[in-house]
């Protein structure tokens, strides 16, 4: 654990790097991020860092949550909240059987792991976009639907998640809604008690 907990502090130490560099050459951190990925890539260097459910859990998402939850005018958001629950739900309900069914089809993917694919990668993440908004000073509604959405979605993609593999973990007949619903509240417990 020490040697993973070394990895990811010098990994945060580079982004501090980054962030101080591109500021002074006036470039888009995220875009600074991207090129050092890239360069540390091509040049095969071990980071370390394995994506563990607890290091995605417990390091990685609170932060962008939190941030983003404290960030978000709750009173704009109330009158928003209708097209940003239409964006958050169908958007990823859509975007995850548009996906299932497009693996499903066109390689020729089993349906239950199409879905739990698609649900998987349904949730988009405009962490670069947010990212430019803040640099460049966009306020307004817009930037509001945007950070939103993008909080909410992650929720809906994380309950879709559990209840898609629930299903596709079901032995061979149809899982009834009652076992999907026993399927997401162990997964639950079990998240919980890590």
């Amino acid at each position: 654990m020490d040697i993973i907990l070394s990895h990811t502090v010098g990994l945060l130490i580079i982004a501090i790097l980054i962030a101080i560099i591109v500021r002074r050459i006036h470039l888009p951190y995220t875009v600074g991020l991207v090129i050092a990925g890239i360069g540390i890539t091509l040049s095969h260097i071990e980071a370390g860092v394995v994506l563990t459910h607890d290091i995605i859990f417990d390091v990685i998402l609170p932060p962008l949550l939190f941030e983003a939850a404290l960030n978000i005018h709750w009173s704009e958001l109330r009158r928003d909240a209708l097209p940003v629950l239409t964006l958050a739900i169908l958007g990823v309900v859509i975007s995850a059987i548009v996906v299932a069914g497009g693996i499903a089809s066109v390689l020729g993917w089993p349906l239950p792991s199409a879905l739990v694919f698609g649900v998987l990668i349904a949730a988009t993440d405009p962490v670069a976009v947010i990212a430019m908004f803040k640099d460049t000073g966009i306020k307004g509604r817009l930037r509001l639907l945007v950070e939103s959405e993008s909080l909410l979605n992650d929720g809906v993609a994380a309950v879709l998640f559990a209840l898609v593999l629930g299903w596709a973990q079901a032995t061979g007949e149809a899982a009834t809604p009652m076992q999907v619903a026993l399927a997401l509240v162990l997964t639950r417990a079990i998240t919980e008690s890590w």
